[in-house]
This record gives structure tokens, sequence and C-alpha cells, in this order.
């Protein structure tokens, strides 16, 4: 019997000098705790808004107003050379007459080329975001003649 409580009581010997405290290990420093914020105390935040818009407006599109233009109203005028860039003069529906650049963007299509006698468009499907099809159009100056 005492054979057998033998390696029990050495197994219990090792376990308990393993759980005794040795040389203590070097605490790490740490900060000092942050002093306690009192919960009660109530700060005003005052609101500024960035944004100053009507909230019961409705939305509207951000894009300006000759991006909404389709290509079958605008009639090209003239060209421009300004600082080594070519200028389309361009006039809409409405009667405005504008310099647009290579480029420019409108409700179906884009600028793609400017020339001495005429503007070539990109111009694609209205109801898709497929810009990748398009028809090229080339549409000559339709100068007015000036008024007497």
């Amino acid at each position: 019997m005492t054979l057998r409580l033998f390696p029990i009581s050495l197994f219990s010997a090792v376990a308990l000098i393993a759980q005794a405290p040795g040389k203590p290990a070097q605490a790490p420093m740490t900060a000092p705790p942050a002093p306690i914020e009192d919960v009660a105390i109530i700060k005003a935040t005052p609101y500024s808004p960035t944004i100053q818009r009507d909230p019961f407006s409705a939305p509207r599109d951000e894009r300006p107003a000759d991006a909404l233009d389709v290509l079958d109203d605008i009639a090209v005028k003239g060209m421009i050379k300004k600082d080594g860039k070519n200028f389309a003069i361009v006039s809409d529906s409405r009667g405005n007459v504008r310099w647009l650049p290579v480029g420019h963007r409108f409700k179906d299509g884009e600028i793609t080329a400017i020339t001495d006698k005429a503007v070539t468009f990109h111009q694609w499907e209205l109801n898709t975001t497929n810009r990748s099809i398009f028809r090229t159009i080339t549409k000559t100056f339709k100068r007015e003649e000036g008024k007497r």
C-alpha cells in the first residue's frame, strides 16, 4: 500500500514546489491611471452643419444644365482656337451659345474631335450605361448670316 501512495505523494510534492513563489518578477511599468471623468456633467455640443439645404425640398440632379442637352438639339456654329486648344461654338435648343472643349459630355454623347470644318461626336443610346457602343456623328458648321 505504501508503494502505491509513494508516487501520489511524490507527485503532489512536485506540484506544490512548482506553485511555491520564487523570486518575484519585475512588474512592467504602467502609466498612471487616467483621471476619472464625471459622467453626470452634461457638456453642450454645438451643431454646425456643413451642407445647408431645405429638408423638405425635392432632391435635384447635380449635373450642370448643359449636360442635360441631347446631341440632336445641338447646332455647331464654328470653332475657336485659344491657348492651343480647339473649342467648338455650339448653340442649344434654348438659344444658349457656348464654347465647348474636346471631351465635353452631353446627356447622350460627347465631343471627340474638333477640326476646321466640323465637330465629331460619339453618341450612345439615351437609356443605357454602356458607353463602349456608340455611333460617330460629324456636324459641319452652320454659320448664321449676319444681321443687316
